[in-house]
């Protein structure tokens, strides 16, 4: 309308680095000696994140990749014949984790250290859940068997656990 100002305005902000936030993954895990079976008991994770923007978003993200974490961990695997043909070629075939393998995150989220390289001091929280997964299990795991070391390979099956233990 007449004698009304229209405000616009335009930015945009680069930065040549990356923010990454400060993280600790922890298991407990409970190994059944006769099966090679291992059930992830309780998990816990911690992380600065800077500033968090919707903390139960972050929370979901966390979650979640503690799921694909746990699958990667412990049952999914890709296998193969004697000729490469591919042995795992459907959902019956690959081992993932269902609800009950999955126990729910403690999550600790903390704003005490912004990052310094943008405008708001947020830092990327999405990879957060599952990068560290299998190295918390793996440890557990060699703390449930009394073997600093043992697990250098994931997934830990039970076949593979069955091995580990073997040598123990």
């Amino acid at each position: 309308t007449a004698g009304e100002e229209i405000i616009s305005a335009e930015g945009r902000y680069d930065t040549t680095h990356m923010n990454y936030p400060y993280g600790v993954h922890a298991a407990v895990v409970a190994v059944d000696r006769e099966t090679g079976i291992v059930k992830v008991e309780k998990f816990m994770i911690a992380y600065d994140i800077g500033c968090a923007i919707n903390p139960m978003t972050v929370d979901g993200q966390l979650q979640g990749g503690l799921a694909q974490g746990i699958g990667g961990a412990l049952f999914e695997e890709f296998t193969y014949d004697e000729f490469g043909q591919p042995l795992s070629s459907t959902f019956a075939d690959y081992m993932m984790p269902g609800a009950t393998e999955v126990p729910g995150a403690d999550i600790l989220l903390t704003e005490d250290a912004p990052s310094p390289l943008n405008p708001l001091g947020i830092k990327g929280a999405g990879e957060g859940g599952i990068n560290a997964v299998g190295a918390a299990i793996a440890s557990a795991i060699d703390d449930a068997i009394g073997k600093r070391g043992a697990v250098t390979e994931l997934p830990v099956t039970p076949r593979r656990l069955m091995g580990l233990m073997e040598t123990v």
